[in-house]
């Protein structure tokens, strides 16, 4: 194998860290192998195996030519409007003279500037094809408008160009400091009218219900496209595309064109009948496939008596597609996997290129995916207006490696990699989440036009984005896929970019009302990713069951929720309250094959001292009296909104099963065959919610407890 020097040094040059401090704060170093196939992943002229060191060499020489020969970086951040210098690359003996900027705004005049190359200004050197190659930060001090902005530069008789993100160097805060809301997936809400699993119409009277009684937001999972038919993946963080809707969310009741077709109002009747949901102990799980073709089979009948679309349908489509340039696109990819009944990779030429026409899938398929996108987005923005409260939805880390967005973004993915997570406490092998990386190359050299879009259709319907995997704007842990979980690398990505494209996006979000920023920052996350969120006032998490201490500096408790936190009880991915009260997580992850009898037992201890410091924090606070009963937990669980409640915290959500005392799960991580993972519908109806003097009770007490605004 070639000298280890070699090898790392290559690593570095494309951006691949060589080793990483694992949970356990040990260094971790990647292997020779993996190092070498995530190069070769990202572009390096090198074999993915077997390389030699001469080839290794060459690969680091052809690298380095590319970044030294690169004139200005393709992306620059101006935080506040401000852009003081422009870091030039040009070879020494050319490095006298004026270099000339030309700024095209997004909108106003182009704006031209010119800076001397000043060797005192430079900052690094380098030998490249037998000439010294040099880096000099030339000074303009521009402030310019918010908004991207293209910058052409030339210099030393050479020319570059550029995307200049201009954007505020933080957050919108103007949302209140207090505010409350509730966690519920949607697929899992259901009423006397759902066919099969909750549709936008439950999720209106759910923000109707929320805003009534002084909440802010309500959460839920994402809301994407996702395969529910072949193949099938329900999984809300492994959509078809994070550029369209899922329809299968569709309140029919609520269309027009179902509203004005007799045979379409009988189709609904009938699908009403075979998918109406029981509103009992037992509600059963949702069948996506059943239930998806269920109601498409309504819309379609309703289409084809309206003759296909009308002339307002037309209208509001060619609408759509000037604001989503993906749509027809996206609608023929849709109908293509209908057609051929196989993933991309496998479509016959230039299907599975991406390159596919109209005229090559079945029209009545194209035009179904069309209206679907229309009517779904039509709905989303309707389900929150006038209800007083605002949607918080999830930014999936990635997509399904089969999915719209992979096969529309070729050059974008890295197609031999997946992402996942090292080896740690929980997972001795390591995760492969199976998800395709982005290129980080190829990511500033389209100008972020594929991340900008996904976060731009999030953000026109909701007041508050979570970022799932924060730290994967810092940095990714990739995967080659021959290769174990556990023999993996982490590959850096950009994150002062990214971050400006969010603070500036949500600043535009719903006509410039703007939108909260969360980043989803558990489990083990290094100290800068959290130091950078916080300067950009992007709000961290709090998990009050992650928050447990056995000896504190006042003995086991609680540890206290920051200010610039989106704080909860639990996530979807852990227990619900009840659930973790009572060790059913535990005694369930044992019957699964997840915990041996010795892990489990050793979890039932950690968790007895856990319930303890919560009981301990939550006397000392005043919030749970010496004669309360904490066995059964009713009593503890409501101290403990309280608690959450009077703390400083940004926002706090609670899961709206909590409000009931759900103990099954809705996910179960680890898992895929063992367990139905979002599936299983809520014990109770959105009629019965509203009703049930528990649920509005704790609801009333946690808007109390957000108004008092005591730290406990």
């Amino acid at each position: 194998m070639q000298a280890r020097a070699t090898v790392r040094e290559l690593a570095r040059l494309w951006g691949v860290q060589e080793s990483y401090r694992d949970t356990e704060g040990r260094i971790r170093k990647a292997s020779d192998e993996a190092l070498v196939a995530v190069a070769a992943a990202l572009g390096a002229p090198i074999p993915e195996a077997g390389a030699t060191t001469r080839e290794v060499e060459a690969a680091m020489g052809a690298r380095r030519r590319e970044i030294w020969r690169q004139v200005v970086e393709p992306v620059l951040v101006a935080r506040d409007g401000v852009l003081a210098s422009v870091l030039l690359r040009v070879a020494q003996r050319e490095a006298s003279g004026t270099a000339r900027f030309a700024i095209t705004p997004e909108d106003g005049p182009v704006i031209s500037v010119a800076g001397d190359l000043d060797v005192r200004h430079l900052s690094a050197m380098a030998g490249v094809d037998g000439a010294v190659h040099i880096q000099i930060q030339v000074p303009v001090r521009l402030r310019l408008p918010t908004g991207y902005h293209r910058l052409e530069v030339s210099a030393a008789g050479l020319s570059g160009s550029a995307l200049i993100i201009s954007a505020p160097s933080r957050a919108p805060s103007g949302h209140g400091d207090r505010l409350w809301g509730v966690f519920a997936p949607l697929y899992a809400l259901h009423s006397a009218h759902s066919i099969g699993l909750g549709d936008l119409g439950d999720l209106h009277d759910l923000l109707e219900f929320i805003g009534g009684l002084g909440g802010s937001l309500v959460a839920t999972l994402p809301l994407l496209a996702t395969f529910l038919d072949e193949p099938l993946e329900p999984s809300p963080y492994s959509p078809v595309s994070r550029l369209f809707w899922n329809e299968a969310y569709l309140d029919l009741r609520a269309v027009p064109e179902v509203a004005a077709s007799d045979a379409a109002r009988a189709a609904l009747e009938e699908a009403q009948r075979r998918f109406g949901i029981p509103d009992g102990p037992d509600p059963g799980w949702v069948d996506y496939r059943a239930v998806a073709a269920a109601k498409r089979g309504v819309l379609e009948v309703a289409l084809r008596s309206q003759g296909g679309t009308d002339g307002r349908r037309r209208g509001a489509l060619e609408a759509l597609a000037a604001s989503r340039p993906a749509l027809d696109a996206y609608a023929t990819f849709r109908a293509a996997c209908e057609h051929f009944r196989s993933p991309w990779p496998c479509w016959p030429g230039e299907a599975a290129a991406g390159r596919l026409g109209p005229g090559e899938v079945p029209p009545e398929a194209r035009a179904y995916h069309r209206v679907a996108q229309l009517l779904t987005e039509e709905q989303i923005g309707g389900a929150v207006a006038g209800t007083g409260a605002a949607l918080l939805f999830d930014l999936p880390l990635g997509g399904h490696p089969a999915g719209y967005d992979v096969w529309a973004h070729q050059d974008l993915f890295l197609r031999g990699l997946t992402t996942g997570a090292p080896p740690d406490a929980l997972n001795r092998g390591g995760q492969d989440w199976g998800n395709p990386p982005l290129h980080p190359d190829r990511l500033r050299s389209t100008g972020y036009a594929y991340p900008i879009a996904c976060v731009r259709h999030l953000l026109a319907h909701s007041g508050a984005l979570r970022i799932d995997h924060v730290m994967g704007l810092h940095r990714a842990y990739v995967l080659p896929r021959r290769d174990l979980a556990g023999d993996g690398a982490y590959l850096r990505y950009h994150p002062d970019e990214a971050y400006a494209i969010l603070c500036l996006e949500a600043h535009r979000a719903r006509g410039g009302a703007g939108a909260l920023l969360v980043g989803e920052d558990l489990g083990t996350v290094p100290d800068y990713v959290r130091r950078a969120m916080a300067s950009r006032g992007i709000l961290r998490c709090y998990v009050g069951q992650f928050a447990t201490e056995e000896e504190g500096i006042a003995g086991p408790g609680l540890r206290p929720v920051p200010a610039e936190t989106f704080a909860t009880l639990n996530t979807h991915d852990v227990a619900s309250f009840a659930a973790w009260w009572h060790g059913d997580d535990i005694d369930q992850a044992r019957d699964l094959g997840l915990f041996t009898p010795e892990q489990a037992a050793g979890q039932a201890t950690e968790r007895s001292a856990a319930k303890a410091a919560v009981v301990v924090a939550l006397r000392r606070a005043g919030l749970l009296e010496g004669g309360d009963d904490p066995a059964s937990g009713e009593a503890v669980f409501d101290a403990w909104v309280a608690w959450l409640g009077r703390s400083p915290g940004r926002a706090v959500a609670l899961a709206l099963e909590d409000l009931w005392g759900e103990r099954s799960p809705q996910n179960i991580p680890g898992t895929t065959s063992e367990y139905p993972n979002w599936q299983r519908r809520a014990a109770h109806s959105m009629e019965s919610i509203r009703c049930m003097p528990m649920v509005v009770g704790r609801l009333q007490a946690i808007d109390r407890a957000r108004r008092d605004g005591m730290q406990p």
